[in-house]
């Protein structure tokens, strides 16, 4: 099967101005709109770095990553540590081509994300993956092993994200336990 070996044989690459982002559709416009007009440009001003997944010469997803701290206040888990933050390293973005929804592609390449910033994290103080995810994907994190932030009252989030398809809810996830 095509996805099989898709999911066996993709490769990353760091998005630069020779790449060809005009055929890559995630089927949301916000983040289409982020990867063609503004991914490059926050790279080079140091904001973030965004990767392309590729398949043979098909971005078949992408992703960006950035410097995050956690307040340990703000999150369910109870940790015996003696500060008040955490550093973390955010996924800005993140995102697969549309042709392949629910072909467990996303799981696939966000498991390479988290085990590449988990690898980061043996040279580099990190101990938490963070990423602001819309409202509606929120299940494909929480299936990944994503926590969300403490939420003070569920309904009222919900009901705001019903109005708003762009609303966000933070969501991360503790790399001692990865």
């Amino acid at each position: 099967m095509e996805i099989e070996n898709i999911k066996n044989n993709y490769y990353i690459v760091k998005l630069n101005q020779k790449h060809e982002l005009n055929n890559f559709s995630c089927g949301l416009n916000d983040m289409d709109d982020f990867l063609k007009n503004d991914a490059l440009s926050q790279q080079e001003e140091k904001l973030n770095v965004t990767y392309l997944a590729m398949y043979d010469k098909e971005i078949i997803g992408f992703f960006s990553l950035l410097s995050d701290i956690i307040k340990l206040k703000d999150i369910e888990q109870d940790y015996d540590l003696p500060y008040s933050t955490c550093p973390a390293i955010k996924i800005g973005r993140f995102a697969v081509n549309e042709k392949y929804n629910s072909s467990g592609l996303g799981t696939v390449l966000l498991d390479n994300v988290c085990y590449q910033i988990k690898k980061i994290s043996e040279i580099h103080g990190v101990r938490f993956i963070t990423v602001d995810a819309y409202c509606n994907v929120r299940g494909f994190y929480y299936r990944n092993k994503f926590n969300h932030f403490k939420i003070h009252n569920e309904n009222k989030l919900m009901r705001a994200a019903t109005r708003n398809p762009n609303l966000t809810i933070p969501l991360y996830k503790d790399l001692k336990r990865i």
